[in-house]
């Protein structure tokens, strides 16, 4: 079963076309029978989806460029994410050593 891009994000094709030549989207070119068709490979349908919600949020065409860009030179993220994992167990550890703290201050006071 085929799925016509445009439709299964809810846009036209003149829309995807008029971005394509923006550069915010790169479909694939395909030959078809009749010529040549376009594909939206998953970071084609990626870079449409986050234009459309930038779109809707009422920015212009080169602050999405612009956005679309900074997303698409993050290549490796993965040091990143690490550094990410990191400090969100070392706010974990540190929320468990506050709960630690108030029950032990919770039962200093019942005790007096």
């Amino acid at each position: 079963m085929k799925l016509k891009c445009a439709g299964a994000l809810g846009l036209r094709a003149s829309t995807l076309r008029f971005w394509e030549q923006a550069g915010l989207i790169t479909p694939d070119r395909v030959r078809t029978r009749s010529g040549s068709a376009r594909r939206y490979h998953l970071a084609a349908i990626r870079d449409a989806r986050i234009t459309t919600a930038l779109r809707a949020a009422g920015y212009g065409i080169p602050d999405v460029y612009r956005a679309l860009t900074a997303i698409r030179d993050l290549h490796d993220v993965s040091h990143s994410l690490a550094a990410l994992d990191d400090r969100l167990h070392a706010i974990a550890q540190r929320e468990l050593a506050l709960l630690r703290a108030a029950a032990t201050l919770g039962e200093i006071i019942r005790c007096q």
